[in-house]
């Protein structure tokens, strides 16, 4: 479950853990912006990605137990948050087998006939 939203000036104080993880990066409180992830240390990733987004004022954050994991999140936090600066789908950690969770139930309902979602 993500923490926060948090003022972004507190990334760095919040985030305290060298663990991979999942982001979400915020304009405004209710305006989800980025959803990024960091396959190792997710305090090293937060204020860098912040900054390639412009008036970003916010974000929230969630520890994974493994890269795999943060892929799993991220996906799961793109397709339900459908943030406005995320152009692509997020991609598989390097070396993974990983598949997006939410794609890959999407697909099995199209199969089944009961639709799917973005």
């Amino acid at each position: 479950m993500l923490s926060g939203p948090w003022p972004i000036a507190l990334a760095n104080l919040l985030v305290n853990e060298d663990k991979p993880g999942v982001y979400v990066l915020y304009r405004d409180v209710h305006e989800p912006a980025y959803v990024g992830r960091a396959d190792r240390d997710l305090r090293s990733r937060i204020t860098p990605s912040a900054a390639e987004h412009r008036g970003i004022r916010w974000f929230s954050f969630e520890y994974a137990s493994s890269a795999l994991d943060a892929y799993q999140k991220e996906c799961r936090y793109y397709h339900e948050l459908l943030p406005t600066d995320n152009q692509l789908h997020p991609d598989a950690p390097t070396f993974s087998n990983g598949r997006c969770p939410v794609c890959v139930a999407n697909t099995f309902k199209i199969i089944l006939g009961r639709g799917g979602i973005r």
